[in-house]
């Protein structure tokens, strides 16, 4: 991962301490939520001195929002249909959320309703899903198969799948986890189904 924006320009590469500060943070925040989230702990878990980490990152939000990018593994999805385009986003956001980076999102979520307005993580993570889904609805609109993503049936299609993953992932974690890959299919599927058929496909 390009951390060229997070760290001062001359710091010697090294790939396996980044990868394990990258982990390290996940982990923290995994276990202590942001109230107890801070780099003396990430460093230990890495195995680095502090300094290590500020010599990449500016501070600890920013090294928490690159920590769940670089694991969230965001696809470039175009099954050139829009029930083919949700089924895919559904199916990574539900596989996302069973990984720890996609915990730590859902905790960054969580935490950031109940925080300041001045704390940016919960925004600068919720970016990057996003991204992914606004692409969907632009293809979706090219193809004439909705409105525009302005349509409010298309606002509220998005805010019921995301909640829903969010809320499954915080109160169904381990019967999700438990789901093979046929099973987790399945879900998406019945999931896509009603989202198509509020948006009149």
């Amino acid at each position: 991962m390009d951390h060229s924006e997070s760290r001062p320009a001359g710091r010697p590469r090294d790939a396996d301490a980044d990868d394990r500060i990258i982990d390290a943070a996940l982990a923290e925040y995994a276990a202590h939520g942001r109230a107890g989230y801070s780099l003396n702990g990430v460093a230990r878990r890495a195995g680095v001195g502090k300094s290590s980490i500020y010599l990449r990152w500016r501070d600890k939000e920013t090294l928490l929002v690159d920590a769940v990018h670089a694991r969230a593994d965001a696809p470039e999805v175009d099954t050139g249909t829009l029930e083919g385009d949700l089924l895919a986003v559904y199916s990574w956001l539900l596989q996302h959320f069973l990984t720890e980076a996609g915990w730590v999102a859902v905790r960054i979520a969580v935490d950031g309703a109940a925080e300041d307005a001045t704390w940016a993580a919960p925004e600068r993570v919720g970016a990057q899903h996003a991204m992914v889904l606004n692409q969907l609805w632009a293809r979706a609109t090219a193809r004439g198969e909705i409105p525009g993503p302005d349509d409010s049936r298309v606002r509220i299609a998005t805010r019921m799948m995301y909640g829903d993953l969010l809320l499954r992932a915080m109160v169904d974690r381990p019967q999700l986890a438990a789901l093979d890959e046929a099973g987790r299919a399945e879900e998406s599927r019945f999931v896509v189904a009603m989202l198509l058929r509020m948006l009149g496909r």
